[in-house]
């Protein structure tokens, strides 16, 4: 994973650290005493050869440690059945993409399109516009939000609003930020959501942050969206599902 930028690299190594709890050639279980209630379970596949790293809280590991006695040399599925028995439900991996260092440079040297721009709370209105278009799921998925940490919308040739994407920042320490984006269903294949995809990326590079793009993993058009931009595959992400849920 050397294509990536040592934020990246740094910030999924700090997530999966902790004392080790197991270790075999299928997986690295590690035990986190920084991991509250609601992500008390994260399960990371990278895209090379490693072990899959699975990182639990204490009270997690508490349990686990009879059930890896009981499984001997345990795979990832004997762990996801023995968290099963403690009511540990995951959310579904999200595939999580980031730019490699070239493509970084890249990016900063693009000018950008002028049917792109920021919104601010003066665009409330036409936010909420757009927002009544797309259906509730879809937009739940994408996580897009005025209020986020910059908020940005592409426009077609006719100045409607057809495509939006917002981002916020994704850890304390790491400098990531996270991006959600939306396309209206009769301008979607049309090039809309990558140019506003690449105009935020170039916001966040240029603010000293790397950005992040996840889509769950049967999410074609996502998927599709992120192999246009040339985006890297760094793993598949999966955390608890959380309680209230």
């Amino acid at each position: 994973m050397s294509d990536f930028s040592p934020v990246i690299t740094d910030y999924w190594s700090a997530v999966f650290s902790g004392k080790t709890l197991h270790s075999n050639e299928h997986l690295t279980i590690t035990v986190n005493p920084d991991l509250d209630h609601d992500e008390r379970v994260a399960i990371l596949r990278s895209v090379d050869d490693e072990p899959v790293a699975i990182t639990v809280s204490p009270a997690v590991s508490d349990a686990l440690t009879k059930d890896i006695a009981a499984l001997g040399n345990p795979t990832e599925a004997g762990i996801r059945a023995a968290l099963a028995t403690q009511d540990v439900v995951l959310n579904g991996a999200d595939n999580v993409f980031y730019l490699s260092e070239p493509a970084a440079a890249d990016i900063l040297d693009d000018v950008g399109s002028p049917n792109v721009r920021p919104l601010t709370d003066d665009d409330a209105e036409l936010f909420a516009s757009f927002k009544a278009t797309v259906p509730e799921q879809d937009w739940d998925n994408a996580y897009v939000e005025l209020d986020h940490w910059a908020v940005f919308g592409a426009f077609d040739e006719h100045g409607r609003l057809v495509s939006i994407g917002s981002m916020y920042p994704w850890d304390d320490e790491y400098p990531l930020a996270d991006l959600g984006v939306l396309t209206t269903s009769a301008a979607r294949g049309r090039g809309h959501a990558k140019t506003l995809v690449r105009a935020m990326f170039r916001y966040a590079l240029t603010e000293g942050y790397e950005p992040q793009y996840r889509c769950q993993l049967d999410n074609a058009a996502s998927n599709k969206l992120a192999a246009s931009l040339g985006l890297q595959l760094f793993g598949q992400w999966e955390v608890v599902m959380p309680d209230d849920a």
